[in-house]
C-alpha cells in the first residue's frame, strides 16, 4: 500500500533509544538540573549533558532471569567513560521481575560486569542489577512504561 510504512527492528530501537533519553532528560530538568540533549543522533560519547555532565541512557527489557541489564559488548567503554549513567528497565511482555519500571542509575565508574555469549554468537555485557553501583531512582508511570513496551524488540 503506498503510504504505509512499516517500522523496522532498528527503527523500534532507535524510537525506543530516544523515548528514553527524552524521559530522563524531562526527570532530571524537573529535578532542577540544566539538560542538554545531544543534537547528534548516534553521538558517541552521551545522549545527554546534566550539570555540566555526559550522561548515557539505554532504554531495554532486561535479562529478566539474570536480573541484569545487556548491551552489546562495543558499548563497555562508553558507558564507562560517561559522567552518569541510566538504564530504563522496561517490563518484559512475559516475565516479570522487582524492577520492572524503574529507572536504575549505575555508577559508571564502579559497576561489574560480565560477557555473555548468545545463542546467535553475539557477545553482550551483562551488568547485575543487584550491586552497590546500581540504585532505582524512580519508578517510572505506567502509562509510559506501555507507550514504551509498543517499540521493544524483546522475545521475553
Amino acid at each position: 500500500m503506498k503510504g504505509t510504512y512499516i517500522m523496522s527492528t532498528i527503527d523500534e530501537k532507535q524510537v525506543l533509544g530516544t523515548m528514553g533519553e527524552k524521559y530522563v532528560a524531562n526527570w532530571l530538568a524537573k529535578e532542577g538540573r540544566i539538560v542538554e540533549q545531544s543534537l547528534f543522533h548516534f553521538d558517541s560519547q552521551k545522549d545527554l549533558t546534566v550539570d555540566g555532565e555526559t550522561v548515557e541512557v539505554k532504554t531495554m527489557v532486561p535479562f529478566v532471569k539474570a536480573l541484569a541489564f545487556g548491551v552489546r559488548e562495543s558499548q563497555l567503554k562508553k558507558l564507562h567513560e560517561v559522567d552518569r549513567l541510566f538504564f530504563i528497565n522496561i517490563p518484559a511482555p512475559s516475565y516479570s521481575c522487582k524492577y520492572d519500571g524503574w529507572l536504575m542509575e549505575v555508577c559508571p565508574k564502579n559497576f561489574k560486569h560480565t560477557i555473555f555469549v548468545t545463542a546467535d554468537g553475539r557477545r553482550q555485557v551483562r551488568i547485575p542489577m543487584e550491586q552497590d553501583a546500581v540504585t532505582p531512582v524512580h519508578k517510572i508511570d505506567e502509562k509510559i512504561l506501555k507507550e514504551m513496551l509498543k517499540y521493544s524488540t524483546s522475545g521475553f
